[in-house]
């Protein structure tokens, strides 16, 4: 590959920067061009000149990082943009993501994986930190709402009950609960019974019942 992937590094800690700077640069595939302490000064040279990549922590001295995200995906949408951060907390994460940043990874991780998830972006993928992908799945998860029937019907796939089965105990058609079953299924965004029932038993959601 005679083209490396043009990246400008924003963080706020100048020794982190050099050190990323350095270890990124042995990389045969990428390679870090300017980097900056500053939003502004970041948003300043890229009225000059874009990088392929931008890497930037998310808490800076002089604005938060999603905004400045937001302008950079408004102002310069070809721009792929990675958030490189110590937090972890699903809120943070969200936000990020929403704002525009096409991954995010942790600054515990090791070299290798940045690299990895700068190529990937730059490629048009995403790419997402497995310890942060448990957290997002994790908070989506409890963040699934049932209603009284889907928690029933729930109750009773997870004890291994035929949809005749449960139609039976609810006095409900068997038509009606596939439709249930389906429902649950979307909103727990898995393809059959077997996984969504691993899913619940192991994060604990299932909702007691009375038989």
């Amino acid at each position: 590959m005679k083209y490396k992937i043009d990246v400008y590094i924003v963080d706020d800690h100048t020794m982190f920067n050099e050190g990323l700077t350095d270890a990124v640069n042995r990389s045969e595939t990428v390679h870090v061009s300017r980097c900056f302490t500053t939003l502004n000064d970041c948003r300043l040279a890229m009225t000059q000149r874009c990088p392929d990549v931008l890497l930037l922590d998310i808490s800076m001295p002089d604005g938060d990082g999603t905004d400045f995200c937001q302008w950079v995906a408004s102002k310069y949408p070809k721009v792929r943009m990675v958030a490189v951060t110590i937090h972890d907390e699903y809120s943070v994460i969200r936000r990020m993501l929403d704002s525009g940043v096409h991954g995010y990874v942790l600054k515990s991780a090791p070299i290798d994986e940045l690299i990895t998830a700068i190529e990937q972006v730059w490629k048009g993928l995403s790419y997402i930190s497995p310890p942060v992908e448990d957290v997002i799945r994790q908070s989506d998860i409890k963040a699934v709402r049932l209603t009284k029937p889907e928690q029933r019907i729930l109750h009773y796939v997870c004890k291994g009950c035929s949809n005749p089965e449960i139609a039976d105990r609810l006095h409900l058609s068997t038509e009606t609960v596939k439709w249930y079953r389906k429902r649950l299924l979307a909103k727990f965004g898995v393809k059959n019974a077997v996984s969504m029932v691993a899913l619940v038993l192991k994060e604990h959601i299932l909702t007691e019942c009375d038989d």
